[in-house]
């Protein structure tokens, strides 16, 4: 059962029963995430049968969502706080430690390591540099694009699609290009995130 007190719906946003595409498009995701979010359990409020469509509450559904995302985050938290604890112990550090509990010196050799430890890593191909997997990035998606944008037009031509075959084969092909845009562009951010902190972490150790 999702809190629905805890998270709410935005305001101005009236709650309402929605089929799987228009949940699809309230939540930015596509229908396929929608299937993969009900088998993780996302809540439903009828089953889809034969001839019958699936049917989702939006404010649960939201909580569900945000949830989920909170629960990520709280993982990816923890996660740091152990990398962060376990630096800190290679550097005599005490458990319950943060690193402003070093001095000043003891950070800059922690930064200093870090700097060192990824070099090496870069160097061995454990680490690709950012711009290159933005630019590899770049040039798949024009490639699924290029791909993706033209399957309507052959399979009219070579499946033998009616018209409104072929519209429901765009509106599918646009979905999955917006789903592959949405994903590249979260990726791109973290990773321009950690470029930032690792710059900040370079500075620090000069």
């Amino acid at each position: 059962m999702v809190d629905t007190n805890k998270y709410p719906l935005p305001d101005g946003v009236a709650d309402a029963d929605l089929n799987r595409a228009q949940l699809a498009e309230a939540l930015g995701v596509s229908e396929p995430t929608i299937d993969r979010f009900r088998k993780e359990g996302l809540p439903v409020v009828r089953e889809g049968t034969n001839g019958q469509a699936y049917q989702f509450l939006l404010s649960e559904c939201w909580a569900w969502v945000q949830e989920r995302e909170a629960g990520r985050r709280a993982r990816e938290a923890r996660a740091q706080e152990s990398v962060q604890q376990l630096r800190l112990q290679v550097l005599g550090g005490r458990l319950g430690d943060s690193e402003m509990a070093l001095t000043p010196k003891e950070r800059a050799e922690l930064y200093a390591a870090e700097v060192n430890y990824n070099k090496l890593a870069t160097d061995r191909g454990q680490l690709i540099p950012r711009d290159e997997v933005i630019e590899l990035l770049d040039h798949v998606l024009s490639t699924v694009r290029s791909s993706v944008m033209g399957l309507p037009d052959r399979l009219s031509r070579d499946a033998g699609l009616t018209g409104r075959q072929a519209e429901q084969a765009v509106a599918v092909t646009d979905d999955l290009i917006g789903e592959i845009h949405r994903t590249l562009g979260a990726y791109i951010e973290r990773m321009q995130e950690r470029q930032a902190q690792g710059a900040d972490v370079a500075e620090a150790a000069e």
